[in-house]
C-alpha cells in the first residue's frame, strides 16, 4: 500500500494518495487488534458474540482500502486506470483467499471491491457522455473476472471441506489406534495380574519340593518345573516390556552390578534343560573382564535369558557355549562387554536371519524364535548396545550382546 500510495502520488500530483495511506495504517492497527481478540475466543472454543459488527467491519476497511482506486482512475495519466485495475484486482484476490472460510465476511469483504471494480468503469463511461463504447471493456473484464473468481471460490471451498474431511480423519484413525493401544495395554496388565500369582506360587512349590527331595530323578523333574516357571515369567516380562516401550514408558536403571556373576546365574538357569537335552553347557569368561560395571542388570539378564532359551530350545546335538569378553571403552572410565551364546543347531539362512528379529516371526505353532528377540534387541539399543545374529545352515548360530558401561569404581581403580 505505501509503495502504491507513493506510485499514486506522482500520477495524481497531490497529496490525497499519502493522506489514504496514513488512514489505512490507522486501519490496519485496529485490525490487528479486532484479530487479536478474535483468536483468543477461538483459542477459548467461544464464538464471536457481535458477528454482526465483524461483518461492518469488513465491510467499512474493504472500502476505505478501494478509496485509492477511483483516485487512481480519474488521474490525468492513462497509467493511473492501468494501476486502479491492478490494484482492485489484487483487492478481489486477497478477499476471496483470506475470507472464503466465512461467507458474511467475505461477501462483506468482496462487495465493496466488486462495486469499485465494475462501478467505476460505469462512471467513466457516463462522464464522457457514453459515446466511447471502448470505455466500457474495463467493464466487460471485470465481469468475466468475476465469472473465473466465482469458479475460483468454488474450488478453493471444496478444497477446503476435503481437507477437513481428511483431518478429521486422520484424528479419528488417532483415537482409534490411541484407544486401541490402551485397550492393549490394559489386557496386559490385566493378564499379568492374573498369571503372576499362580506363577508365584508354583515358583514356591517347586522351591519347597526341591528341599523336601530324596532322589535323583525327582530333584531333576522339580528342576524342570522349576524352569518352567522361569520361562513363564520370562514371558510375562517381555509382553511387560513391549508394551512399555511402544508407550515410551520402560527405563533403564543403571547400578553396580558384576556381569561374570550375573552370566553365571543366567547360565545355572538352564544347566537342567540343557542336560535333559543331553547338551554340553559352557561358559567362558574372559579373565579381563570387570568385576563391577554400572548397568541395567535386570534388562541385561532379560536380553542373556531370552538368548539361552532360544539357543536351548532350537539345538538338538551337540552343545551350547557362552562367552563374555571385554574390550577397551571409549574412555578409560567405560568398559565394551561382548556376551556371545553360540549353538550347534540346525542354523538359519540368510532370508530367515533377517527376519527373526521383527515382531512377525512371534509365532502360535512354535516355529520360530518368537517374541523375546524383537524385544530383547530394543532393549539392546534402550541401553546403548546392539544385538546381531549369525548363522549359516547346518552350522549353528551365534548371537551377540554388545555393551559399552562405566567401570565400577572398583573396577576403575584396579
Amino acid at each position: 500500500m505505501g509503495l502504491t500510495a507513493v506510485v499514486a502520488t506522482s500520477i495524481i500530483g497531490n497529496i490525497s494518495p499519502l493522506i489514504w495511506f496514513a488512514g489505512m495504517i490507522v486501519i490496519i492497527i485496529l485490525d490487528r487488534a479486532v484479530f487479536a481478540r478474535l483468536s483468543a475466543q477461538c483459542a477459548a472454543n467461544a464464538a464471536p458474540a457481535r458477528i454482526f459488527w465483524l461483518i461492518a467491519w469488513t465491510a467499512l476497511q474493504s472500502g476505505l482500502g478501494n478509496l485509492l482506486a477511483p483516485m487512481l482512475w480519474f488521474a490525468p495519466y492513462v497509467p493511473g486506470g492501468m494501476l486502479a485495475i491492478m490494484y482492485i484486482t489484487g483487492g478481489v484476490a486477497n478477499a476471496a483467499a483470506t475470507l472464503r472460510m466465512s461467507t458474511p465476511l467475505a461477501l462483506a469483504g468482496l462487495t465493496p471491491t466488486i462495486s469499485f471494480m465494475l462501478g467505476l468503469p460505469l462512471i467513466d463511461f457516463a462522464l464522457s457522455g457514453g459515446q466511447n463504447s471502448l470505455a466500457l471493456m474495463p467493464f466487460v473484464a471485470g465481469l468475466l473476472l468475476l465469472g473465473f473468481g466465482i469458479n475460483l471460490w468454488k474450488s478453493l471451498l471444496a478444497s477446503d471441506a476435503a481437507q477437513a474431511q481428511a483431518e478429521a480423519a486422520v484424528l479419528r484413525e488417532k483415537q482409534a489406534a490411541a484407544a486401541a493401544l490402551a485397550a492393549k495395554s490394559d489386557t496386559i496388565r490385566r493378564m499379568n495380574d492374573e498369571l503372576r500369582t499362580p506363577m508365584a506360587a508354583l515358583a514356591g512349590a517347586a522351591e519347597h519340593l526341591k528341599r523336601a527331595a530324596v532322589t535323583p530323578e525327582a530333584r531333576r523333574h522339580i528342576a524342570t518345573l522349576a524352569q518352567a516357571g522361569e520361562v513363564l515369567k520370562l514371558v510375562l516380562d517381555d509382553l511387560s516390556d513391549l508394551d512399555a516401550l511402544e508407550n515410551g514408558q520402560l527405563k533403564i536403571n543403571l547400578a553396580p552390578a558384576d556381569p561374570r556373576e550375573l552370566l553365571r546365574g543366567v547360565v545355572a538357569a538352564f544347566r537342567t534343560a540343557a542336560s535333559d537335552k543331553n547338551l554340553e553347557l559352557f561358559v567362558d569368561v574372559q579373565s579381563t573382564t570387570p568385576a563391577l560395571v554400572e548397568l541395567d542388570a535386570l534388562r541385561v539378564r532379560q536380553i542373556l535369558f531370552n538368548l539361552l532359551a532360544n539357543a536351548v530350545r532350537y539345538t538338538a546335538h551337540g552343545g551350547v557355549r557362552v562367552r563374555l569378553g571385554a574390550q577397551n571403552g571409549a574412555t578409560p572410565q567405560t568398559v565394551k562387554l561382548v556376551f556371545a551364546v553360540a549353538d550347534t543347531g540346525q542354523g538359519m539362512s540368510r532370508a530367515q536371519l533377517a527376519m527373526i528379529f521383527a515382531r512377525e516371526r512371534q509365532s502360535a505353532e512354535g516355529d520360530g524364535p518368537g517374541l523375546g528377540l524383537a524385544i530383547s534387541r530394543r532393549l539392546a539399543g534402550l541401553m546403548g548396545g546392539q544385538l546381531t545374529a549369525r548363522s549359516d545352515l547346518g552350522q549353528g548360530s551365534v548371537f551377540s550382546f554388545a555393551l559399552e558401561a562405566r567401570r565400577g569404581r572398583a573396577s576403575a581403580a584396579a
